[in-house]
C-alpha cells in the first residue's frame, strides 16, 4: 500500500527536485549530443526530439504526485504508475522509503532513478512514448538505434548521469561500470569477429520484454469482466485486451491454466489459475536474473553452449557460434532454461521455457511489439560469422582483460571516494563504509574465478593490494568488524601472486 510523504520525506523530495532541475538545466542540445547516448547502430542521430523531451523532465516532476510505497522490490527505487486502457495517464510515482530517506551522499544517484521514471511520464498525444527496451546494466545497452534509444527510459538516465559527472567533476561516479559493461564493450568492438555481442543483446531485449509482459499477465489475471461485456463480440471492446487474452489462451492450451468461467455475474480465472499466472512472473524473474549474470567464456572444445547457474559462466564453444544473432540467442536461451529447470520458480513453466518467452514477446503491448519487431529485423540482418581458433582464443583473453581493467578502474575510484565519504558529517552518509568489505570480497572472488581460466597479472594484484591497504583504516573506523574481513581479503589477493 502507498502512503503520503511525511514532512522530512517531503523536504528530501524537494532536494531531489532541485537536483533533477539542475541536471536538466545542463542538458543543452550541444551537451546532450556530447553524451553520445543515441549513438547506436544505424544513421547518425538527431538529438532534436531527445533534447525537447529531456528539457521537460524537471517540469514534469513539479506536476506529478509522489507517494511512498513500502513494498516495492529491492531492485526498484521508484515506479511510475500509468493507467491501463486506450487513454493512459500517469497516476503517481511510487518511491521506496530510501529514495526520500536522510543523507546527501546519494542524492544525485537517487535523482537519476527519478529521471528514468520521469521519462516514462512524458506524454505526446495520447501515448507515453518512452518505454523500457534496454537497461544501462544489461547486454543490450549500446545496441539500440537512435530512433529507439530516444524512446528508452534509461537513455535519459544515462544522459543525466554523464551531465552530473561533468558538473560534479566525478567521472565514473554515476555511469554503470562492472563486469557486464566491460565485456559488453569489448564484444561491441568485435562485431566483425563474432555475433555473440549482438546475440546477448537480443536475448537481453527478449527476456526483459517477456519479464515485463509476465507482470502484465499477473495483473490482468486478477481482472474479471461482467458477463454482458464478456459476451460482446465487437472488436473495439476487446482490442486493448486482445494480446493478454491471447496469452491466457496459450497458457490454457499448454495446460498451465483453465479457461475463464462465469461466477456470480462475472467472468474470470479461478483462484488457482490466478496463482499460476502469478508464478509466471517469478519464473521470468529467474530467467532475467540468469541473463544479467551471464559471464561469457569462449572455449574451443565441444559444440554445446552450457550455463553454470552457480557462477554465471556461459561456456560457448567456437563450433556453436557460426550463427546469426537470433539463432545464437535462442541457443543461449535454451542453455538458461535448462540450467534454471531445477529452481523452484521453474517447477511449473520450466519445461516450456523458450516457448513461454517467445509467446510473451509475441503478444507484447502494441507499441513495444512494433519496436521490438524493428529490432528483430535489424538483428536478423547481421550475418553469421565463424571466428578462427586464434580469434576465439584472443576474444577469451580480451574479455578477461576487460574485466580486470574494470576492477582496477573501480578500485581506483573507490580509493578516491572512500576518504571523501569518511569526512562527511552525517552518519547515514558514512554508513556505506561499513558495508564495503563485502563489495571488495565479491571482486576478490571474481579474480580467483578468472585466475582459474588464465593467470591474473601480478602487477595488477600488487596494485590492488596497495589500494586495499590504503582504504582499510577508513573502513575499519566505520565498522570495526571489517578488520578481520579485510585482512582475509588481502591474504586471498596475495595467493594470486
Amino acid at each position: 500500500m502507498s502512503r503520503a510523504l511525511n514532512a522530512d520525506e517531503q523536504e528530501v523530495l524537494e532536494a531531489l527536485i532541485d537536483r533533477v532541475e539542475r541536471i536538466v538545466s545542463l542538458g543543452t542540445a550541444v551537451e546532450l549530443a556530447g553524451t553520445t547516448v543515441l549513438s547506436g547502430p544505424g544513421p547518425a542521430p538527431d538529438y532534436t526530439l531527445f533534447h525537447q523531451r529531456f528539457a521537460l523532465l524537471g517540469h514534469r516532476m513539479r506536476e506529478l504526485r509522489f507517494v511512498v510505497r513500502e513494498d516495492l522490490p529491492d531492485t526498484v527505487g521508484a515506479n511510475a504508475v500509468i493507467s491501463d486502457g486506450p487513454f493512459p495517464s500517469v497516476q503517481e510515482i511510487q518511491l521506496r522509503p530510501g529514495m526520500v530517506g536522510p543523507g546527501t551522499r546519494t542524492l544525485t544517484a537517487r535523482a537519476l532513478t527519478l529521471v528514468h521514471e520521469l521519462a516514462h511520464s512524458l506524454k505526446e498525444g495520447l501515448t507515453h512514448p518512452v518505454k523500457d527496451y534496454a537497461y544501462r546494466t544489461g547486454w543490450a545497452w549500446g545496441h539500440l538505434p537512435a530512433v529507439l534509444a530516444q524512446d528508452n527510459a534509461d537513455t535519459y538516465a544515462e544522459a543525466a548521469a554523464l551531465l552530473a559527472e561533468r558538473d560534479e567533476d566525478a567521472w565514473g561516479q554515476y555511469q554503470v561500470l562492472g563486469r557486464v559493461a566491460a565485456q559488453r564493450g569489448r564484444l561491441l568492438r568485435r562485431e566483425g569477429v563474432t555475433t555473440l555481442g549482438s546475440a546477448l543483446a537480443w536475448l537481453d531485449i527478449v527476456v526483459n520484454r517477456a519479464w515485463v509482459r509476465a507482470n502484465d499477465c499477473a495483473g490482468f489475471a486478477e481482472v474479471a469482466f461482467g458477463e454482458a461485456r464478456w459476451n460482446t463480440p465487437e472488436w473495439s471492446v476487446w482490442q486493448h485486451h486482445a494480446p493478454l487474452l491471447a496469452l491466457e489462451q496459450w497458457l490454457e492450451l499448454w495446460g498451465f491454466i483453465g479457461e475463464r468461467r462465469p461466477h456470480d455475474g462475472a467472468v474470470g480465472l479461478r483462484a488457482e489459475d490466478r496463482a499460476a499466472v502469478a508464478e509466471l512472473f517469478g519464473y521470468l524473474s529467474e530467467l532475467k536474473h540468469a541473463v544479467d549474470r551471464i559471464d561469457p567464456v569462449p572455449v574451443e572444445e565441444g559444440d554445446r553452449i552450457v550455463y553454470d547457474l552457480t557462477s554465471g559462466a556461459l561456456r560457448i564453444p567456437r563450433a556453436a557460434v557460426n550463427r546469426g544473432p537470433l539463432a545464437l540467442a535462442n541457443l543461449v536461451l535454451g542453455a538458461l532454461v535448462e540450467a534454471t529447470a531445477a529452481r523452484p520458480a521453474a517447477e511449473r513453466f520450466g519445461r516450456m521455457g523458450r516457448e513461454v518467452v517467445h509467446a510473451l514477446v509475441g503478444e507484447d503491448r502494441w507499441e513495444e511489439r512494433e519496436a521490438v519487431a524493428t529490432l528483430r529485423t535489424a538483428f536478423a540482418g547481421v550475418p553469421a560469422v565463424q571466428p578462427s581458433a586464434d580469434q576465439w582464443a584472443t576474444l577469451a583473453i580480451e574479455l578477461q582483460a576487460a574485466v580486470l581493467e574494470d576492477v582496477r578502474t573501480r578500485w581506483e575510484g573507490l580509493s578516491r571516494y572512500i576518504p571523501v565519504v569518511a569526512a562527511m558529517p552525517e552518519e547515514v552518509d558514512r554508513k556505506v563504509l561499513g558495508e564495503l568489505a563485502v563489495a571488495f570480497g565479491e571482486d576478490v572472488d571474481l579474480l580467483h574465478t578468472l585466475n582459474g581460466r588464465m593467470p591474473v597479472p601480478r602487477p595488477l594484484v600488487t596494485n590492488l593490494i596497495g589500494m586495499l591497504t590504503a582504504v582499510t583504516p577508513y573502513l575499519v573506523k566505520a565498522e570495526e568488524r571489517q578488520q578481520a574481513e579485510l585482512a582475509a581479503l588481502e591474504a586471498r589477493l596475495r595467493k594470486l601472486l
